[in-house]
């Protein structure tokens, strides 16, 4: 089953879709309890149901189901240009406990005004690129098979967040439970590699394979070998990714320390070196967190999960960046603050999207009755040295209703609609959030954009239902 760039579906069929609910859309944090499914008409209809999906009888646990569906609105505005477009998306769990799982995740978007590319030329998007307003995307739907003995059996299309670089895959997956003291693992995957956008998947194939220890108290240490295959513009890509990663972690009842470094090398190149830490300390409520991220060598065209631009943006040369933050909080005020740093290894490789920059900034929220949040920031980048501001003002009012409205500065900001990077991108906004009920809520946001290149306004509308 592919859904990433569909073939022409009668109206029908992807109007059915939109109007069930079909995008990934986030879970809220935390558990919830599962609600079951209803039952069907007529006797022995729930018995037909497990028996044929989880090959247990009618007294087997009930089957659950947890989801959200949202929907959405988004206009944008500039000068005498309009773009209109909904979304509908759903992700949905159903379980029967000790037998199967199962999880969807999908979407479809419709184009309200039609698509008119040399009128609507500031608002393309990768959507306007299929042939019709009313389009549908699959993003994941994947079976777990919990009736064996391996910790994880899972068929379908699947995402993988553990491996050096995340998947998207038609495949299998399995992995061993926990074994020894160690708490060793195995794992594997293989499958068709899935591309969203992409109209075929021929020649894209994904194997891959891990093994995962804890070599002492609060450690853990994994490796990963990962063979990506990819088909692209006629040209044949296939690499191998070998990564390793340690991280070491530390807990007690006031505080909480981590630090972690992930290696990957393409053959025997090195490809990147992250470096990531964080201390939070309950008790006396402050937080430190950095980051640091080097690209060791200029990366060419690869297979897609390794690097999904380089057809467009051209070639990505090796440079670092550094992230430094740390928080504290008193009764009265929180302050916020930090440092970003970026650095091209050499000077003759600067381009538009992979820049010199620096950022520093400082915030302080006042907890009066309306919050107040107040932010300077000194931007230094290649021909530009500008301090600049922020702020919001944030409350809560009765009925579950919240506001916020501020202001926000960025020197480099990259639109993933239009894809093109915008500079000296000064923003104001206005955000309504109302919680109807426990599983209901609404967010209403209006932005103005004033950039270097023209104004751009944007109202955006969600509706969200947790079951």
């Amino acid at each position: 089953m592919r859904c990433s760039r569909p073939a022409t579906v009668d109206g029908l069929g992807w109007t059915a879709l939109f109007l069930a609910g079909a995008c990934a859309a986030p879970r809220p944090a935390g558990p919830r309890a599962p609600t079951a499914l209803p039952a069907l008409a007529g006797d022995g209809a729930d018995a037909a149901v497990t028996s044929a999906l989880g090959g247990a009888d009618a007294g087997a646990t009930p089957l659950t189901a947890t989801g959200q569906l949202v929907t959405r609105y988004r206009g944008r505005f500039a000068g005498n240009e309009d773009d209109h477009d909904a979304y509908q998306t759903l992700d949905l769990a159903v379980r029967q406990p000790g037998v199967w799982s199962a999880t969807v995740m999908a979407g479809a978007a419709l184009d309200l005004d039609g698509r008119d590319d040399a009128e609507d030329a500031d608002f393309f998007s990768l959507m306007d690129t299929y042939e019709h307003s009313l389009e549908g995307q699959l993003y994941h739907a994947y079976v777990d098979v919990e009736t064996t003995p391996l910790g994880l059996l899972r068929l379908g299309r699947q995402p993988i967040y553990e491996t050096p670089v995340t998947l998207l895959l038609d495949g299998v997956r399995a992995e061993t439970p926990p074994m020894g003291e160690a708490h060793s693992r195995l794992g594997a995957y293989a499958g068709v590699g899935e591309h969203p956008y992409e109209s075929s998947s021929d020649g894209d194939t994904v194997l891959g394979a891990f093994g995962s220890t804890a070599p002492w108290t609060g450690a853990s240490l994994r490796a990963d070998w990962m063979h990506l295959e990819d088909l692209r513009l006629g040209v044949d890509h296939e690499d191998d990714l070998l990564g390793l990663a340690l991280r070491q972690d530390r807990y007690d009842q006031r505080t909480s320390s981590s630090l972690e470094a992930r290696f990957t090398t393409l053959g025997t190149d090195g490809r990147d070196l992250r470096l990531l830490g964080q201390h939070v300390d309950l008790e006396q409520q402050y937080s430190l967190q950095f980051s640091l991220y080097k690209l060791l060598h200029t990366q060419h065209e690869l297979a897609a999960p390794l690097d999904p631009f380089s057809s467009s943006l051209l070639e990505l040369f090796p440079y670092y960046q550094l992230a430094l933050s740390g928080s504290k909080d008193w009764e009265l005020l929180s302050l916020l603050g930090g440092a970003d740093v970026r650095r091209v290894a050499h000077d003759d490789d600067v381009g538009e999207f992979n820049r010199d920059f620096e950022r520093y900034f400082l915030t302080g929220s006042l907890p009066l009755p309306v919050v107040v949040s107040l932010t300077g920031e000194l931007w230094h980048a290649t021909g530009a040295d500008i301090g600049t501001w922020g702020a919001s003002l944030a409350r809560e009012f009765p009925e579950g209703l919240e506001a916020d409205v501020g202001s926000q500065y960025a020197l480099f900001e990259y639109d993933d609609v239009s894809g093109e990077e915008r500079q000296d991108v000064r923003t104001y906004y206005v955000d309504l959030r109302w919680t109807q009920a426990a599983a209901s809520r609404w967010t209403l946001r209006y932005a103005f954009e004033a950039n270097d290149f023209d104004d751009y306004q944007e109202v955006r509308l969600d509706w969200a239902w947790s079951f």
